[in-house]
């Protein structure tokens, strides 16, 4: 089974092909374009890469939030379209899971977070062990004194990894905060991606969906909507 992930959250747009949970290839591009520019034109390059057409594609997977409002958007709606247009099925996939999933090979706990302004984060928790990924904290907005005070006990390595990684290990500094048991990954292993996106949703087929039902997952209010609804309170 070929499955056509897509990741569009952050500031890096990537698309990857797995077949029956193997990846063929993926491709990470971050040109300081929109995504609406970048990600069908890598789609029809990873595809003539491989010498396949759309057609050949089984199944369309997509990290569906939380992230970049309009990057997910973008995102979702490419995954639809493409769908609709195959009548194949789709998966939605958490960002913060595929982030997740580059730390899979590691021992202890895996804090992913994304970078949500203001001393917020974007955030899901995970114990690690041979490959299998426990999440044992939901994906959820928080602060990053919450996300603390959820680690600070656990025994053994926490691999804290994700866009938001700088400013949480900032915020440790800066409160002089232990951590001893705290790891912060290179590059690579923070940030999400369309090659685990088609690997997750490989793992998760009774999840699978039609174009229809796919939808974003934002955990939060758009800034707009925030200050709307403020408003309509005075």
């Amino acid at each position: 089974m070929k499955i056509l992930g897509i990741d569009s959250t952050a500031k890096t747009a990537s698309v990857g092909i797995a077949e029956d949970g193997r990846i063929i290839d993926e491709i990470l591009l971050n040109e300081g374009l929109t995504h609406s520019q970048t990600l069908l034109p890598l789609v029809d390059k990873i595809l003539k890469k491989n010498n396949l057409s759309i057609a050949d594609i089984d199944a369309f997977a997509v990290n569906n939030g939380p992230g970049s409002f309009t990057g997910v958007r973008i995102g979702v709606a490419l995954v639809k379209g493409l769908a609709l247009r195959e009548d194949k099925p789709c998966f939605e996939v958490s960002t913060l899971d595929s982030i997740a999933y580059n730390c899979r090979d590691k021992a202890g706990y895996i804090a992913a977070v994304m970078d949500a302004r203001s001393n917020r984060l974007y955030n899901a928790v995970y114990s690690v062990n041979g490959a299998v990924l426990d999440k044992i904290i939901p994906d959820r907005p928080c602060i990053i004194e919450e996300l603390y005070e959820d680690i600070k006990s656990y025994n053994g390595m926490v691999y804290i990894i994700g866009d938001g990684q700088n400013n949480v290990k900032k915020f440790f500094d800066e409160h002089n905060i232990q951590q001893n048991n705290f790891i912060y990954p290179e590059y690579l292993k923070n940030i999400q991606n369309g090659a685990n996106t088609a690997l997750l949703a490989f793992e998760n087929l009774n999840s699978k969906k039609t174009a229809e039902k796919i939808l974003p997952s934002y955990l939060r209010l758009a800034q707009a909507e925030q200050e709307l609804r403020k408003r309509e309170k005075i």
